[in-house]
């Protein structure tokens, strides 16, 4: 379900809710069932290298200095970019930030759909959800753009716990009866157009930026571009050779694949979570107007143009954006 400040649409795309404590101790024990030996409590700090190419990490561990090595390291440090930044494969600093909260619950909701709600009330330069998890429990949260936050908050409006709150208490649709756990992460996104590959070194995920830009979902495309990766990767390892030149693979097929798209939808985004409360309005109603094919194509993230036009409430005050917008397309 969408929702604007005054209306709603339902729009039928198939989906799921990631129990994410569940997910990570599937990974864990999926590593371990490899042969992987999992090191916890352990921050990395920076790459090891040796004429040029990455051979390994420096890290801390319960106050200590550590050192890792291997034929080939990943860098899935998330927004931190912890070897990705130390390396110069893409610069955090020129990136649009921005911010996400999640609370899960116990309580009642007593709905089968995800709940996106775009309104500067709740979420302001961003969009606030409900999701349902199945046996009394569902996620509630908030995110915005930093940047549209500051165009469109009251000064008073408080910190996002405020606003996940505010967003908790204001429908009689659920009731909370306690909190599960709490998950909070920064989005740094600049199109993703990164360097992905250096001589015995991929990067995957938030790590080089792989979050898509218009509903800042970081999870299937930070998989997405693991599963890219780990092609390039395996046959890499076989060969023995994990030069920039062997890796770089993964890095075309991801600009090839997801690059062009990205590069649309980061325009559409900034128009999206700039928009004033009637352009909300008439997104959502523009979201019932989607075909099965056209709904298909945006759970996918693979909008077309005339998608895009499909959804988007044109208003005559988005014309003087357009030389900010034209300038992700270079």
């Amino acid at each position: 379900m969408f929702e604007g400040p005054e209306t709603r649409s339902r729009v039928a795309i198939p989906n799921y809710v990631l129990d994410f404590p569940a997910f990570l101790e599937y990974l864990g024990e999926d590593a371990r069932e490899h042969g992987v030996e999992v090191v916890t409590g352990t921050r990395v700090s920076e790459p090891i290298t040796e004429e040029g190419a990455v051979t390994g990490v420096r890290a801390r561990r319960g106050g200590d200095s550590a050192e890792y090595y291997g034929a080939l390291v990943v860098d899935a440090t998330g927004p931190a970019g912890a070897l990705t930044d130390e390396l110069e494969m893409w610069d955090p600093d020129a990136a649009q930030r921005g911010i996400g909260k999640e609370y899960q619950v116990t309580g009642t909701f007593d709905c089968d759909s995800m709940l996106f709600r775009f309104d500067h009330e709740y979420a302001p330069g961003g969009y606030a959800w409900v999701f349902p998890g199945g046996d009394g429990v569902f996620k509630i949260g908030v995110c915005w753009v930093n940047d549209f936050h500051e165009r469109h908050a009251p000064p008073d409006g408080g910190g996002i716990d405020e606003y996940v709150q505010r967003w908790i208490e204001s429908d009689d649709r659920w009731t909370v009866d306690g909190i599960e756990a709490v998950h909070a992460g920064e989005v740094v996104s600049d199109n993703s157009i990164n360097d992905r590959a250096d001589d015995g070194i991929v990067a995957v995920g938030d790590s080089v930026s792989s979050v898509n830009p218009l509903f800042g979902e970081g999870i299937r495309p930070g998989m997405e571009s693991a599963e890219m990766a780990a092609d390039v990767v395996i046959d890499a390892l076989a060969r023995g050779d994990t030069s920039r030149e062997t890796l770089l693979e993964y890095e075309r097929r991801w600009n090839r694949e997801k690059g062009p798209k990205w590069k649309i939808q980061r325009m559409v985004g900034e128009l999206l979570y700039d928009f004033d409360a009637d352009q909300q309005n008439r997104f959502v109603r523009n979201a019932d107007r989607l075909s099965d094919e056209q709904a298909d194509r945006l759970q996918r993230y693979e909008l077309t143009l005339p998608d895009l036009f499909t959804l988007y409430p044109f208003d005559p005050k988005d014309i003087p954006k357009v030389p900010t917008l034209l300038r992700h397309l270079r």
